[in-house]
């Protein structure tokens, strides 16, 4: 058979068919949020991708895989057509980036982005013109795998959609607690999509599961206390009030997260403490203004989706008029950053202090259980309320630590330099061997969570004790500069005690084993003849032995500490492999 241009032209269309044959097709926006559906990952990416190819102003981009092994997308939105995150910052643009279903089966934000976006790019939402000084982009959905996990049965105590998808992703990950650790490719990839666009605003959007409220949206905001002062001010004096008083003129007037100091919301109200396992406590790390959007779970599916939509509209105002501002501040929280001697590594609430807020409520009462027999909690909507409430939101430091000249991590530790190194940090290796005197730390003592969480047995409570030492170095190993803009991330991940750190998320567990041991019978003598040539340790161990009974009662455990301080006593033994250089 002789080829000709007709047979190539018949295989390339056939081709085009084969390839579009799993996806249904899109030539608009269709939203099905009023009859109480969401709309599939298929079908989102079909409609971004129908957006791309009818406006210039849009840019469907793939970031990396995912562990559902589909690419994660970001939609972009620029008037001027800038679609890197260098143009976009060249011309002074602000960076306004919205994440969507991190938890599927809270699609809320999936469907109000799809909305967003078709409305500004037509033209048919007057929020267009806020486009001019803003960059948008969105993440259409996130947890890909939870996703394309769809059921009616996964949210017990949600109001619809009629179907959804699942909280884990394909590896069952809560991919909101993994902003660390880094276990999925989404995280991966969505990280290293965040450190290139270093957006401005962030906006996690999500559905509440708690106490009932007339509500339909609440919002968490990356907490004050947790940024520099100058936008610690911002956001207090002009970016939170701008969002509440705005979403009042809507039909959905806008909570504080409700998160019941006791167990209602009529004894009080607690602020959530975004650590940075979390979304918004990780993008606040490098000075972004990060939210959390919590849609309330009983109200019905079309208004979460409308007032997610319109609480987005609202960001997206505040960001394009008040640029400017946005940029100011960030600025100096930088200066201020780069400026700080000491970093809060864990928090707790401060019970003392508190602010009245107004809030509406329905009347909390309990009747008998029809399952348990015993007495139920539930709310009585035909009863509300309206009054000021406490406010516990403000914390105290629990634990601080201030940040070295230079961390150095052995070349070993490979995991950990890889998730350093997603998040743009800058290191350098020794090119030859040398010995640095350095501090050290090691692990006197932790807790650890019964069992597993999100994939790891989770270190807590970490006691540590520092020394000085001349500890030698290999060529290859990681000389870790905190002179930059990973400084608090890196002081975050890298202090032991942090509440978030690698070694609490399981990253340095090896130096917790001990490989080396003695056998009593054989080390008996050695030890005798320690105590004869260390006068210090034999009285230090008389000492022990007089004011511990159990000590004095157990001959391996006083064999055991002889042990422990002699030449035989592996010296990396809970000893925590990242070094700090204080000059």
């Amino acid at each position: 058979m002789k080829w000709n241009q007709k047979h190539f032209n018949y295989l390339f269309v056939l081709a085009l068919l084969l390839i579009g044959a799993g996806r249904q097709g899109y030539a608009q926006v269709e939203l099905r949020y009023e009859q109480n559906e969401t709309v599939s990952w298929e079908e989102a990416i079909d409609m971004y991708e129908w957006m791309d190819q009818e406006y210039k102003e849009a840019s469907l981009e793939e970031v990396g895989m995912t562990d559902a092994g589909q690419a994660l997308h970001l939609f972009i939105i620029s008037r001027d057509q800038l679609f890197t995150p260098a143009e976009a910052r060249e011309a002074g643009k602000t960076i306004f980036f919205i994440n969507n279903g991190i938890h599927p089966g809270e699609p809320c934000g999936i469907d109000a982005s799809l909305k967003l976006a078709e409305g500004l790019l037509s033209g048919s939402d007057p929020y267009s013109e806020f486009l001019d000084n803003t960059v948008l982009v969105i993440v259409p959905i996130f947890n890909i795998g939870g996703a394309l996990n769809r059921g009616p049965y996964h949210r017990a105590n949600q109001n619809g959609p009629l179907e959804h998808g699942f909280r884990g992703n394909a590896r069952n990950l809560d991919l909101n607690r993994d902003f660390i650790k880094l276990d999925s490719r989404n995280t991966q990839s969505l990280t290293a999509a965040l450190r290139e666009w270093k957006p401005d605003l962030f906006v996690d959007t999500h559905t509440s599961n708690g106490a009932d409220y007339p509500y339909v949206i609440t919002l968490i905001n990356s907490h004050e206390q947790r940024h520099q002062p100058a936008q610690e001010a911002f956001l207090e004096k002009q970016v939170k009030p701008f969002l509440f008083e705005s979403m009042k003129a809507t039909a959905y007037e806008m909570s504080p997260y409700v998160w019941s100091y006791k167990q209602t919301p009529d004894n009080g109200i607690i602020a959530f403490l975004d650590y940075p396992r979390y979304t918004s406590g990780y993008t606040s790390l490098f000075n972004t203004l990060s939210f959390t959007v919590e849609t309330h779970m009983f109200k019905p599916f079309s208004d979460r989706v409308l007032s997610t939509w319109h609480l987005l509209r609202e960001m997206l105002r505040f960001s394009n008029n008040y640029r400017d501002e946005i940029k100011e501040a960030k600025e100096l929280a930088w200066e201020e950053k780069m400026a700080s001697t000491e970093f809060v590594l864990q928090w707790e609430l401060d019970t003392s202090r508190y602010e009245m807020i107004p809030f509406k409520g329905y009347k909390a009462k309990t009747k008998a259980s029809k399952v348990t027999s015993h007495d139920r909690l539930w709310y009585d909507r035909s009863e509300t309320w309206e009054k000021d409430i406490p406010y516990y939101r403000f914390f105290k430091a629990r634990t601080t630590a201030s940040a070295p000249q230079y961390y150095i991590i052995p070349y070993a530790w490979s995991e950990v330099i890889e998730r350093l190194q997603l998040n743009k940090v800058e290191m350098t290796m020794l090119e030859g061997d040398t010995v640095l005197d350095v501090e050290v730390s090691y692990i006197e003592n932790y807790k650890t969570t019964e069992h597993p969480y999100n994939g790891h047995y989770w270190h807590h409570d970490v006691a540590i004790r520092k020394t000085r030492e001349a500890i030698s170095f290999k060529a290859g190993d990681w000389i870790i500069p905190t002179n930059q803009e990973a400084i608090e991330y890196l002081v975050q991940t890298l202090e032991p005690q942090a509440y978030d750190s690698f070694f609490s998320w399981n990253f340095f567990d090896e130096v917790l084993f001990r490989n080396e041991y003695f056998s009593p019978y054989i080390f008996e003598e050695s030890a005798w003849l320690l105590l004869q040539s260390d006068d210090a340790l034999a009285a230090e161990f008389k000492r022990k032995q007089e004011s511990d009974s159990a000590f004095a009662a157990n001959p391996y455990l006083q064999l055991r500490y002889i042990y422990e301080h002699s030449p035989w006593s592996e010296p990396t033994y809970r000893r925590y492999p990242v070094y700090r250089s204080l000059d």
